[in-house]
């Protein structure tokens, strides 16, 4: 059994967040009515699932409770009747998990409603526990508030969600919100040393601390680390990565862009690695209000989020450098120009674009129809940003040069540019924004390298020679 598995809270007491012990304390000790209906929100690893197994128990457990006058947690599951190892084991029949990632529909929801209405078979509470509730259609929500709405005397419902904001704000009215607030380093250690001390197992608390920080917020990931820490011997260094965020945000951008290479070829998590810096970022406009941070954070956000679908999972962090760091290839002045282009009617920019595709050298070989694919590439352009950013950067590297209105010839400048965008997923990409922009389909993309690059060689480009295929990029 895994360390997590092992030390999952039991007991309300035994719950690693104070204020959700409180609130869960307070409201099964106050002698009124439960709610049928809660609803635990808050990030991932929290313990959420773990909070509403407990209170399952709690409100079946069979053991003789004492007066409700009596102080000292009556309200605990003891955790020994048939009722609570049931729950615990999850073999419990009243006890019924529905993870909505997996049962988002309204038929799922309908066949609970059938089912919600018959008696349990042995507790005095069916429970149903929805993992992930947010993740429920908009037809099987409205079809769950129905039930929320009037449910059975002996029915219990535990929506749990990372995204509470997702669910209608009827079903949310009808539930009794518990939110799981994203614990503190001081927290998650807190927890490592108990888990740590349990197991015989000596950390350091810097080592802890590293840990709890990787975790993010995280009571799962946390003691899921230490159990890495654990079966490496004890050497934190090996389990988290030990990059300096600072040091890399302070380097020049030849040099960060090769930062990040390394980075790469180490098999570093480049996600992980950008959360840091945006939680550096952070830390440091917090601490001079300097707005000019806004811009890198905002940056690294999309940068961020580009990394999920990026062909070149790199790439959005590479474009980050070059616009932001210091050395740049982005003059203010050519990042004034593009705030200028967006305030300006689609017709003009349109026109400037074409201007810059001339300027380029899109130059007329193919006869009208290619002339038309240049009069029209600020749109194909435009089609392919939301179906891929990063295969819209690539395409900045090209240039149309011929056209029958079938085969589309794009000339790269340097050959890493080339082999990416004759890669499956981009080819296609492109293809399809081309066929819609024209008015056609079978469109076949081929590329070719530069003749310049040709008469040179068709090795890997240098260095200087990246940064100038970035300038081309942008322009």
């Amino acid at each position: 059994m895994t360390l997590y598995l092992k030390y999952r809270p039991q007991k309300i007491s035994e719950l690693d967040l104070k204020l959700v012990r409180e609130r869960l304390e307070k409201m099964l000790d106050s002698g009124k009515d439960l709610p049928h209906a809660w609803l635990f929100s808050g990030s991932r690893g929290t313990g959420k699932t773990s909070a509403a197994r407990i209170l399952a128990k709690a409100i079946n457990c069979k053991r003789d409770k004492r007066g409700k006058g009596d102080k000292g947690g009556n309200y605990e599951p003891c955790n020994e009747c048939e009722t609570c190892k049931s729950v615990t084991e999850g073999s419990a029949a009243d006890v019924i998990e529905i993870d909505a990632a997996s049962n988002r529909g309204i038929d799922e929801i309908r066949e609970l409603r059938e089912r919600v209405g018959l008696a349990p078979m042995q507790a005095k509470f069916k429970v149903y526990i929805i993992d992930e509730a947010h993740m429920l259609t908009n037809e099987a929500a409205n079809a769950l508030l129905k039930t929320l709405e009037e449910p059975p005397a002996h029915s219990i419902f535990i929506l749990c969600t990372t995204e509470a904001e997702k669910l209608p704000e009827t079903v949310r009215s009808r539930c009794a919100e518990v939110k799981f607030a994203k614990p503190s380093v001081e927290e998650i250690v807190e927890k490592l040393e108990k888990v740590a001390k349990a197991e015989g197992f000596k950390v350091q608390e810097s080592g802890l601390k590293e840990i709890a920080k990787a975790a993010r917020g995280s009571f799962r990931d946390a003691i899921k680390l230490l159990e890495q820490v654990i079966l490496d011997g004890g050497d934190v260094g090996k389990v988290i990565d030990s990059t300096d965020p600072v040091e890399f945000l302070e380097m020049s951008t030849d040099i960060a862009l090769k930062f990040v290479g390394d980075l790469v070829e180490k098999g570093v998590n480049l996600r992980g690695f950008v959360e840091k810096c945006v939680e550096v970022l952070r830390e440091k406009l917090l601490e001079t209000r300097d707005v000019s941070l806004i811009t890198k954070i905002e940056g690294l956000e999309r940068a961020y989020e580009r990394m999920k679908t990026s062909a070149v999972v790199q790439l959005p962090l590479e474009i980050f450098v070059i616009e932001n760091f210091n050395g740049g290839v982005i003059p203010t002045e050519a990042k004034a120009e593009r705030r200028d282009l967006l305030s300006e009617p689609k017709a003009k920019v349109k026109e400037k674009e074409r201007d810059s595709s001339t300027s380029l050298g899109m130059t007329n070989r193919g006869g009208d129809k290619l002339d038309q694919v240049i009069s029209h590439w600020a749109e194909v352009m435009a089609k392919v940003k939301p179906m891929n950013h990063s295969v819209e950067a690539l395409l900045r590297s090209t240039r149309p040069v011929d056209f029958d209105g079938r085969d589309l010839v794009l000339e790269a400048f340097y050959e890493f540019h080339k082999k990416q965008l004759e890669s499956e997923r981009c080819r296609v990409i492109v293809e399809q924004a081309v066929g819609e922009v024209m008015g056609g389909g079978g469109i076949v993309l081929k590329m070719q390298l530069s003749g310049s690059r040709l008469r040179q060689g068709s090795g890997e480009p240098k260095d200087d020679e990246l940064v100038k295929a970035a300038e081309e990029i942008f322009r």
